[in-house]
């Protein structure tokens, strides 16, 4: 449904500059608030979680690229990757 005529939603309209979607924008340009306090109970998960383990990079994208196969959507995948610039070739 267009606005009417002389309402102001037309000058209200979000200047999208280069396409930039605005949500993404707004979180982008949202200031920083830390507003809660760390509990040493956080603080120490937090440690442990920094100290491991972790999955490397190849696993994780193998595991996206399978559940993509499987549902049907390796040219989807492809194509982003591509887009991205990166290669979406199969490891060996």
């Amino acid at each position: 449904m267009s606005p009417r005529r002389d309402s102001a939603a037309p000058a209200m309209a979000p200047d999208l500059g280069d396409d930039e979607d605005p949500v993404l924008r707004a979180f982008r340009l949202a200031p920083v608030v830390y507003d809660e306090q760390i509990s040493d109970e956080e603080r120490e998960a937090v440690a442990a979680g920094a100290a491991g383990p972790f999955t490397p990079h190849e696993e994780v994208r193998a595991e996206i690229r399978r559940r993509a196969e499987a549902e049907g959507a390796s040219a989807e995948y492809e194509g982003i990757m591509r887009a991205r610039g990166r290669t979406a070739s199969r490891p060996q």
